[in-house]
């Protein structure tokens, strides 16, 4: 039975244990507006896919929650602050390379940056 894997937009394939491997923490911290906090949004609300994954597990620790900043009586920006498992986020960057449609650049963009601070690719 083959490891479970994603490809990046180069087309190399990233074991989900390379990720988990990489990252230092037990979860991977975000806050994150626009394009790339509705990316996000519309991997984790696809719920468990035809791999049989899912990226949001509570009982993992994950948590993706909208919050808005105010100053004062103003609303300065809403974001997304996001905490994902070890177990969730080489599911969520494998969702973030396979989104279509007017996301996907933003999408992959935010794969490759989350790559990057791990260390698992290249600039």
């Amino acid at each position: 039975m083959p490891k479970p894997s994603f490809e990046n937009e180069e087309g190399q394939t990233i074991l989900y244990d390379t990720v988990r491997e990489a990252m230092d923490e037990q979860h991977y911290p975000m806050q994150l507006v626009g394009d790339a906090a509705k990316a996000v949004e519309a991997a984790v609300n696809i719920g468990i896919d035809s791999h049989l994954e899912g990226c949001f597990m509570p009982v993992l620790g994950d948590n993706f929650e909208w919050k808005t900043l105010p100053i004062g009586k103003k609303v300065t920006t809403t974001k997304l602050h996001c905490k994902v498992s070890k177990g969730s986020l080489p599911v969520l960057l494998r969702r973030l390379y396979e989104v279509e449609g007017e996301l996907r650049e933003e999408a992959c963009r935010l794969a490759d940056d989350i790559l990057s601070t791990l260390g698992l690719r290249e600039e």
